[in-house]
């Protein structure tokens, strides 16, 4: 889980990064994109919930 504001000037998170996890098979899941995310225990294994909607720049 990455925790990113939508149009941050930092360049997070890092594509490079992103790729890599995804290649590895990571489930990677970015408040930019999902908005709230909890991890969860789920029967098969951990699993995540998103609530809303992810925040654009200038929102609050």
């Amino acid at each position: 889980m990455i925790s990113v504001g939508d149009g941050n000037t930092y360049g997070h998170p890092s594509p490079f990064v992103v790729d890599d996890l995804t290649r590895a098979g990571t489930k990677v899941l970015r408040t930019d994109q999902e908005g709230d995310i909890a991890i969860l225990p789920g029967p098969q294994g951990p699993r995540y919930v998103a609530r809303g909607g992810p925040l654009r720049a200038g929102e609050s």
